[in-house]
Formats: structure tokens, C-alpha cells, sequence
């Protein structure tokens, strides 16, 4: 039961997860297109692939698992899930599990736009939306939208290329910007759109921001979630945060999983306001937030690995204890000598 984490970048907790979770009974490698990376000091074995969006990356990452035994392959990185996706059948020929949703469902929640237009189909509250600065400036002047707006990449991750605009003075300024950078940014072409559909400007919702892991199995059936009320945040990604209970959010989230059918784990944000949640972004991987929830007792890795052999799913994996509180920390990591 070898387990290949790819885009594995920082995030040596999940394979230190996912080591646990073995037992002994197989491997964690790693993946990434350098080499020094944390991710892969911490794996049994990292390899370096080429970015997701040239030609010859699916096979790099299906002649690693050929090569090493791999059961199963997880992407950690939203910009290169769609590549997987499209290559999924020479997997499933080779009897390897991937562990990432169909085309569709990843298109879906990387193109805010159309998670927009899901929200609206399923009776998902969605921050009104525009696409274009003459129609920002026409909702401004019907009081569809007003100041402040968020503006940011229809295709973004993070908070990379997000502008609060606060004065009608900004609006076009910040526009002009976000293109620009979106034409600039590294993001396997995925990132910039023709004409002005690559930014969206939207109502600035305030409220009580959360964070939440729906989960589902991989037949896409709802599982769990798991709620957690953000309480520091450094670049796009939860830095502190604290488990809760909220049968409003819990529900909330099994209504998403129960809708979109997505496989594995779907980081979700979301802003409470006056006991209405907003849907603001989803994203179809193991997100920033969900060590908080492993901390709290959840253990995904453990299920997905139990899904995948066909194993029972103990209960005590699928639920977190409410109360508990982490913050994020820094530490060193040696490089394995060679790296």
C-alpha cells in the first residue's frame, strides 16, 4: 500500500500522516517539481516530475508508481489536479487508485464562476459576481454591489492576487493590475483567460469566517465534516484555527458533498453572516486547514487508505472533538545530504 503525495511542496504533516496511517504496511513518496522542498526531505523517497502542464508529466507520475509499487496517488495542489484528471483512465489501467475527482468537478471549483452558478443551482448562498468592470460599475450604480468589492483571480488559489477595493477611484486601477498579473503568474496556464474573464469583482461579505473538510469516499458518497472557525491567516492559508460544532455548518457541508460528489477531501471557506453561511471557494484537496482537524482527532489519511483496501472506516476517524484550539508554527528541516 504505497501512497505517492504529488505537488507535496510544505506539507510535511500529511506525510507524516499518511506514514502513520500505514503502520508500517507500505510507503509515503513524494512528488514536486524541485527538489528542495520540505515534503520531500521528510518522504521515504521524493521524485521530481515536470510542471503538470507539460506534455510529458502524467506519464512521469504513472512511471513512478509502475516503478515503486504505488496503490494510490493523491495531488495536493489545485493547478495540477486538472492534468491528473484528464490522464485518469492510464491509471485505473494499471490498477493504481487516483485520488482526485473527475474533470469536471475540479473545473468546477477551480473556475469561480461557475462554483458561483453551482451555489445558485443548489440553494447555496454566493457573493453577487461580476466579470467585467463596466458591468462592476453598472451593479454599483443599481446598488446590486457597493464598496467595498473584492477583486481576484477567477482562477485563483490562496489569496494570490486579491485586492480589497474601497474607493471608486481603485476600481480601475486594481483591474488593470489583477490582469497584468494574472498574465505574469506561473499557474500551468490555467490562471489567465481572454478579454477582462479573468478577474472577478464581488460583494466584500463580512461576517465569521470558517473553514470546512467535507469529506467524501471515493465513490464521491458523503462521509463527514468537519468545521473549524478561522482565527489567523498568513497568504491565503488558516494559521490558527479552532474546531467547533455547528449543526448549521455540518449540514451545510454534507448538503455540498451530497451535491457535488467529488472524491476524497474538499477544503471549503466560508462566511457566516446573520446565521446565513456563503459559499466563497472550494477547493478539491487536503487544504490548509485540515491539520487542525487531525489534531482534534479526525484521521482522513486512515479512511482514504481504509477506502482504498476495501478496509472498515472506524467512527472515531470521521468525527473531531469541538474546543480544540492550534496555531501553526515554524521549524528546520534538514535536507537529506544529495538533495
Amino acid at each position: 500500500m504505497n501512497v505517492l503525495l504529488t505537488s507535496v511542496g510544505r506539507r510535511t504533516y500529511l506525510v507524516e500522516y499518511f506514514r502513520q496511517a500505514l503502520a508500517g504496511r507500505g510507503k509515503v513518496f513524494a512528488a514536486n517539481t524541485i527538489s528542495e522542498v520540505p515534503g520531500m526531505s521528510v518522504a521515504d523517497k521524493g521524485f521530481v516530475v515536470p510542471p503538470a502542464s507539460d506534455p510529458g508529466y502524467a506519464q512521469a507520475v504513472l512511471r513512478i508508481c509502475i516503478d515503486h509499487n504505488v496503490r494510490v496517488v493523491f495531488s495536493l495542489h489545485d493547478w495540477e489536479a486538472p492534468f491528473l484528471a484528464a490522464a485518469a483512465e492510464r491509471f485505473r489501467q494499471r490498477g493504481i487508485v487516483l485520488g482526485v475527482s473527475d474533470a469536471e468537478i475540479i473545473e468546477l471549483c477551480l473556475d469561480k464562476c461557475k462554483t458561483g452558478g453551482f451555489a445558485h443551482d443548489h440553494g447555496f448562498a454566493f457573493p453577487t459576481t461580476v466579470t467585467t468592470l463596466a458591468a462592476a460599475r453598472e451593479a454599483l450604480s443599481s446598488g446590486r454591489l457597493r464598496f467595498p468589492l473584492v477583486m481576484k483571480p477567477r482562477r485563483g488559489q490562496g489569496s494570490i492576487g486579491l485586492d480589497i477595493v474601497e474607493e471608486e477611484w481603485e476600481l480601475e486601477l486594481c483591474h488593470r493590475r489583477g490582469l497584468r498579473n494574472c498574465l505574469r503568474m506561473s499557474s500551468n496556464g490555467l490562471l489567465a483567460r481572454d478579454g477582462d474573464e479573468s478577474l472577478l469583482i464581488q460583494e466584500h461579505v463580512e461576517g465569521t469566517e470558517y473553514g470546512l473538510d467535507v469529506v467524501n469516499d471515493l465513490a464521491g458518497r458523503f462521509a463527514c465534516c468537519f468545521v473549524k472557525r478561522k482565527l489567523g491567516m498568513r497568504a491565503g492559508e488558516t494559521d490558527a484555527a479552532e474546531t467547533v460544532s455547528s449543526d448549521l455548518l455540518e449540514a451545510f457541508g454534507r448538503r455540498l458533498g451530497e451535491s457535488l460528489h467529488h472524491i476524497g477531501m474538499l477544503d471549503v471557506d466560508v462566511i457566516l453572516r446573520r446565521d446565513t453561511p456563503y459559499l466563497l471557494e472550494m477547493n478539491p484537496r487536503f487544504g490548509g486547514h485540515y491539520p487542525f482537524s487531525h489534531a482534534a482527532g479526525a484521521n482522513i489519511p486512515a479512511a482514504l487508505i481504509a477506502w482504498v483496501s476495501g478496509e472498515p472506516v472506524r467512527a472515531e476517524w470521521l468525527r473531531v472533538q469541538p474546543g480544540i484550539k492550534y496555531f501553526k508554527g515554524l521549524s528546520l528541516i534538514k535536507a537529506p545530504s544529495g538533495l
